[in-house]
């Protein structure tokens, strides 16, 4: 009788949750044991979560509950943190002590990179969880409820200008307006200001809609500041490359991403995060897979590190449980192409620009088709 294996999964994001639920479907019990490792108890809709930072959201629109989905399925959840992978003594390092596998799955996401750039840890905000989500909230509101009155508008300020920083400037035009005025400063020129390094925002983006993007942002009070990269941060100041120092009441970065610091230094890294074989295998190691954000994909035609988004996710996530269940059961594996089919970024409440294999899409268009992505996501999750 062949022994059952065990096949860990680091992460319930959208990776790692994708590859627990389709390799649960294809694979019998005294096959082997599927365990999913998240520090928290929910799943997030990760390119949702700027919309917190909103006039209003619901809860259940940004996440929802683990077990609901794993509910009367082979796959056993523990809610514990990762702390280290050891490939050679086949372990995983977590809160609770160790976990042996023999088969890994890494889908642990990407956390702020912050380049070395001093204060910028120590004095700024991140947007990478619905908790970090929260807090920025939190803290938008009180800044405007403690500056009430003393006569001088809040300063807040977005370092980086992909797709996080513009998605979070689009819901700052909806709700800032409505706090001005609530706190009594009147209607303001400027709500918030946007520092991009490179000379535009949404580098490598189509220059038609970067322009629109631009266009929108700046009409609806973003001033935006592109091509001067940030040096350094201190608690009321930023300073830029060019020497030109920025006031800021609450500063925000969304600057960059880089791989879980659990990974360390046993693996191949290439754009901070993991290099990937031909069967989303990490080089070098054949029984330990990597998906999504924590993955380094490249693109089957130009050759460069694909983004992280959720469609590559997705797509890694299904030749993983192909592969692992091949590999149980001495099958035929399969490859995996890096195709970015593109994506839709918003601008708010009722604008967004995208571009879907080819083909742009702006406004309500574009914002209608994200919102068709979504609700096709949750299905496909049993959400």
């Amino acid at each position: 009788m062949r022994e059952s294996k065990k096949i860990v999964i680091l992460g319930a994001g959208i990776g790692g949750l994708r590859v627990a639920l389709k390799l649960e479907k294809k694979i019998t019990p005294n096959l082997c044991q599927i365990i999913l490792i998240d520090e928290n108890n929910y799943h997030q809709y990760l390119y949702r979560i700027h919309e917190i930072c909103s006039l209003d959201y619901d809860e259940d629109d940004i996440i929802v509950p683990i077990r609901k989905l794993i509910d009367g399925k082979n796959i056993e959840f523990r809610m514990i943190k990762v702390e280290n992978i050891d490939p050679k003594r086949r372990v995983v390092e977590t809160s609770q002590g160790e976990l042996k596998f023999d088969i890994l799955v890494i889908a642990l996401g990407s956390h702020t990179e912050f380049y070395g750039i001093e204060g910028v840890r120590e004095y700024s905000l991140v947007l990478n969880s619905f908790d970090s989500a929260k807090r920025m909230k939190c803290a938008i509101e009180d800044l405007f409820m403690t500056l009430k009155g003393k006569g001088q508008s809040p300063k807040i300020v977005i370092c980086g200008g992909g797709f996080t920083g513009i998605e979070l400037a689009g819901e700052f035009i909806d709700w800032f307006p409505v706090l001005f005025e609530r706190y009594g400063f009147g209607k303001p020129e400027k709500l918030a200001t946007l520092v991009e390094a490179m000379p535009s925002i949404l580098p490598n983006w189509d220059p038609e809609l970067v322009k629109r993007a631009q266009k929108v942002l700046t009409s609806r009070g973003i001033e935006l500041i592109l091509g001067n990269p940030v040096s350094r941060v201190s608690k009321d100041c930023i300073e830029l490359r060019s020497g030109r120092k920025l006031e800021s009441d609450l500063t925000i970065w969304t600057g960059g991403v880089t791989c879980d610091p659990a990974c360390g230094n046993v693996f191949d890294i290439r754009s901070r995060r993991i290099c990937i074989d031909d069967y989303c295998r990490a080089l070098g190691f054949d029984d330990i897979y990597v998906v999504g954000d924590s993955s380094c994909a490249i693109d089957a035609v130009t050759g460069k590190p694909l983004p992280p988004s959720a469609h590559i996710a997705t797509e890694q996530a299904d030749v993983v449980s192909h592969n692992i269940h091949a590999s149980l059961t001495g099958s035929e594996m399969e490859q995996y192409i890096g195709n970015r089919i593109g994506e839709i970024v918003t601008i708010g409440e009722t604008d967004a620009i995208g571009n879907l294999w080819g083909i742009k899409v702006t406004g309500s268009l574009a914002k209608f088709i994200k919102r068709l992505i979504h609700v096709l996501y949750i299905r496909s999750i049993g959400g």
